[in-house]
């Protein structure tokens, strides 16, 4: 790989609380507003902000760390802890990202459409043109390609352990909740579809409404608009929150407006950070954490299954990065080599056309030693 003026810097779930990278998440507004300020440093730059990674990817020799560091901060005094990489290592990092090898959930494919979103916001700003106009657009294709061969079946094992919670704890009949589009949200209906409790009678909502539209229509299940799902929070017997979030969904004090109920409703929030706050409490809820549910009775048997399948999916994962990174490294030389190639034409003709009495095999001897000499520095 060639030594690339590319860098990337971020403050990311890896090496931060998760409840504080959703915290320091760029806003739209903030996010325009540095693009407009890198648009006017001239730098070529896109920066991704999500729930669990606010990073900086820029080109060029100069030094934006902690200009980033300082728009992170924005006046606190929190323990930020940033990770960079450079060169071949940044568009490792891109590539692994964008394919969500780098993801909370391994694998979950969320990542790669704010990743396009974050390449087209900096295309509209005028900072993505040039050299990392490519790295994003081969990053992109690259991810499709790696996460074709890591294959992109949600988290079985989590669907199963919601499963077994739910069957244990509703009654016949009852209404079930799932909140999110993701991957979470998709293991859980999966397997409420095809083993279903009796009785059960399953909705979805999600905070993009075509989404769930789309999610219900592929479970064959009614769709809870986004603007009604704290009332349909209240009437359901079961909710499972399978949504990523930067502050709480359910605040604490939504408590006082439950309804009094005869029997507990149960709660599952997957939410990472969680989507209920944690000074909610309310007798007539029984709400199950994510690590709860993780250490509930059989769930050990279901972590082997998970991990085997984890770490399969990481091997395939591993080899088809590195081969979207040859794939690129190779697609840069030509690039590098074609843009030298002009020149290299016009230092040639000049050797060939410098003595037009010398002898044609002694020309011929210079022009190729010239080139030789040019494609061995490519």
């Amino acid at each position: 790989m060639f030594l690339l003026p590319f860098h990337v810097v971020g403050c990311t779930h890896e090496a931060n609380p998760a409840d504080l990278v959703g915290r320091v998440r760029l806003s739209h507004e903030r996010l325009t507003g540095a693009l407009a300020e890198l648009q006017r440093r001239n730098v070529s730059a896109v920066i991704v902000s999500t729930c669990h990674r606010t990073e900086l990817y820029w080109w060029g020799d100069g030094e934006l760390h902690e200009w980033f560091a300082e728009l992170l901060r924005d006046g606190r005094t929190d323990d930020l802890k940033f990770e960079r990489a450079d060169a071949d290592l940044a568009v490792r990092h891109l590539f692994a990202v964008a394919a969500g090898m780098k993801s909370a959930r391994f694998g979950e494919p969320e990542i790669l459409g704010q990743i396009r979103r974050a390449w087209m916001l900096a295309q509209s700003a005028g900072t993505s043109r040039g050299p990392i106009d490519g790295a994003f657009r081969q990053a992109i294709d690259a991810a499709r390609h790696i996460r074709a061969d890591m294959g992109t079946d949600a988290d079985a094992s989590l669907g199963e352990l919601v499963h077994e919670r739910l069957s244990a704890q509703l009654g016949n009949p009852s209404r079930v909740l799932v909140l999110g589009s993701g991957d979470a949200a998709r293991g859980v209906l999966q397997v409420l579809r095809t083993r279903p409790i009796p009785g059960a009678m399953v909705s979805v909502t999600s905070r993009t409404d075509t989404r769930a539209a789309t999610l219900a229509a592929a479970y064959q299940c009614p769709v809870v608009p986004w603007g009604d799902r704290e009332g349909a929070i209240r009437s359901a017997d079961a909710v499972v929150f399978a949504v990523h979030v930067t502050s709480p969904l359910v605040s604490a004090g939504f408590e006082d407006t439950l309804p009094t109920r005869y029997t507990s409703a149960v709660w599952i929030d997957l939410g990472v950070p969680a989507a209920v706050h944690s000074a909610f409490a309310a007798p007539q809820v029984d709400l199950v954490t994510l690590a709860a549910l993780e250490t509930q009775r059989g769930a050990e048997v279901h972590r082997a299954q998970w991990r085997a399948l984890h770490e399969a999916r990481h091997r395939r994962a591993a080899v088809a990065l590195q081969q979207e990174l040859a794939r690129y490294a190779r697609a840069t030389h030509r690039h590098h080599l074609g843009a030298r190639l002009g020149a290299l034409e016009e230092q040639a003709l000049a050797v060939a056309t410098s003595d037009e009495s010398a002898p044609v095999d002694e020309m011929v001897r210079k022009v190729t030693r010239l080139v030789l000499r040019e494609l061995s520095r490519a």
